[in-house]
C-alpha cells in the first residue's frame, strides 16, 4: 500500500503546475568580508527559499559549477542518505542531511565574468498502464520498460533544474548552458533594489518558449518568504515571445520558476523519448537576492 501511496503522490507532484508544488532550486550566498571572498552554495527543495526541507526527497543527478565561458566542474552531490532521527523528550524531532553546502574560494586567479550553478534532477518517469490481467497500475519506469503491460494509459516524464549565479567583477548575461528548458536573466541581477524591472528569456530546447493560445498559456513565476510565499500568493506574468518580467515589490530572496508541459511526438523536438512517453513536464527555477 505505502509504495502504490508513493507513486500516486510522484503521479501528482508530475502534473502539479502552481509554484506552489515542490520546486528544486539553488542558492548562493556571497561573503566579502574577507578577501578576495568566498560563495556558498545550498540545494533547496519544498515551497519557498533560501532552505525549505532536505534535497535527500529528491534524486539528483548533477551539481555543477560552469564559469563564464562555460566550462565545467563537478560538484560534490548531497549524500544520499539523512542521520537516524533523534527525538527529544518533550520537543521536536531531529533530523539530519546535507543540503549540498560548498564553499567556493575566490582568489586572484579567478576569471572575471558570472559564473552559475547548476543543479539537476534524475529522470523522473511514471507510467500508468492496464497489466495483462487487466488491474491498473503504476510504475516508476518508461512505458518500454513495463514488462507485464497489456495497455499503456499515458507515460510522463518529470525533469528539474535549477540554476544561481554570482560574479567575478563585473556581470555579463550567462551564457546559455543548453539544457531543455532554461531561464535566462537579461538583467544584472547580483544588484537589484526594489521596484527594479528585472527581465528573463526562457529557452524551450534553444528556441524562444512562447505563449501558444491553442495548446497553452506558458507562465514564469516569483515567490519569496518576504512577499506572497507566507500566503500562498506569487507574482506571475505570461511568457511572450520567449520573454518574461517583474518589478520586484520588496527586498530578500527571491525563487523565479517556469513550468512547462510539452507533448511527445514522432516528429517533434522529444522525439527521442516516444517509446518512454507521452507527455513531459519540465522545471526550471533560479534565485537571486534583491536588495532593499
Amino acid at each position: 500500500m505505502k509504495k502504490r501511496i508513493s507513486l500516486l503522490l510522484g503521479a501528482a507532484l508530475l502534473l502539479a503546475s502552481t509554484a506552489f508544488s515542490h520546486t528544486l532550486w539553488v542558492t548562493t550566498f556571497e561573503s566579502h568580508a574577507h578577501q578576495a571572498g568566498h560563495i556558498l552554495t545550498t540545494i533547496g527543495w519544498g515551497h519557498m527559499p533560501p532552505i525549505d526541507d532536505l534535497p535527500q526527497e529528491v534524486a539528483l543527478e548533477s551539481y555543477t559549477l560552469y564559469d563564464p565561458d562555460l566550462v565545467k566542474t563537478d560538484l560534490p552531490l548531497p549524500e544520499k542518505k539523512i542521520s537516524a532521527k533523534i527525538e527529544t523528550e518533550k520537543g521536536p524531532t531531529i533530523i539530519s542531511g546535507d543540503i549540498g553546502a560548498r564553499k567556493l574560494a575566490l582568489n586572484e586567479n579567478c576569471k572575471p565574468g558570472t559564473y552559475q550553478i547548476q543543479v539537476k534532477n534524475s529522470e523522473n518517469y511514471y507510467t500508468h498502464y492496464v497489466d495483462k490481467n487487466g488491474r491498473k497500475k503504476w510504475a516508476l519506469k518508461p512505458k518500454d520498460e513495463i514488462a507485464d503491460a497489456g495497455r499503456i494509459i499515458k507515460g510522463m516524464l518529470y525533469k528539474a533544474e535549477a540554476v544561481s549565479y554570482f560574479s567575478v567583477g563585473e556581470w555579463t548575461t550567462p551564457k546559455s548552458i543548453g539544457s531543455d528548458l532554461e531561464i535566462v536573466p537579461m538583467t544584472d541581477i547580483s544588484n537589484v533594489r526594489v521596484n527594479d524591472l528585472v527581465k528573463f528569456k526562457i529557452f524551450f530546447k534553444g528556441k524562444e518558449l512562447s505563449t501558444s493560445p491553442e495548446k497553452s498559456i506558458e507562465y514564469i513565476t516569483a515567490v519569496s518568504d518576504s512577499f506572497g510565499g507566507p500566503d500562498k500568493f506569487t507574482l506571475s506574468s505570461m511568457i511572450f515571445r520567449g520573454k518574461g518580467q517583474f518589478r520586484m515589490p520588496t527586498a530578500g530572496r527571491w525563487l523565479v520558476n517556469v513550468y512547462t508541459r510539452q507533448d511527445v511526438t514522432p516528429d517533434g523536438p522529444l522525439k527521442d523519448l516516444v517509446k518512454k512517453c507521452d507527455t513531459i513536464l519540465l522545471s526550471s527555477s533560479i534565485t537571486f537576492t534583491v536588495k532593499p
